[in-house]
């Protein structure tokens, strides 16, 4: 999809509010999103988590991320870009927060 920014913005804008919203956490993740920590930030029911995931996927815009299990990433950088620049300036900074945050929370050892 390298080089077809008008066509990553079809795919996008055909895709649901809800799969849209979870790109937009998928955007601020480098190297990838796990399940439970997208499923957190979207605070969505398992089966609705998995339809967006399906969705993504199957729309071309997510895969798998090869050797990090429940790991999801872009399939291509530009789509990554082109989110980044629809979530804006004074949205941005927030969802990057909580993510960080929500990924501190996930690395924290637990008590024993």
């Amino acid at each position: 999809m390298a080089g077809e920014p008008e066509e990553a913005r079809q795919r996008l804008s055909s895709l649901s509010g809800s799969t849209r919203r979870m790109l937009d956490h998928v955007a601020v993740i480098e190297g990838g999103a796990r399940y439970a920590l997208l499923r957190h930030l979207g605070r969505l029911p398992e089966p609705d988590m998995i339809q967006d995931l399906r969705e993504a996927v199957e729309a071309g815009l997510l895969a798998a991320v090869p050797g990090q299990p429940n790991t999801y990433d872009f399939t291509d950088e530009s789509v990554r870009a082109i989110v980044l620049a629809e979530i804006g300036e004074q949205r941005l900074p927030k969802l990057r927060a909580r993510a960080e945050a929500a990924l501190r929370s996930a690395e924290e050892p637990r008590g024993v």
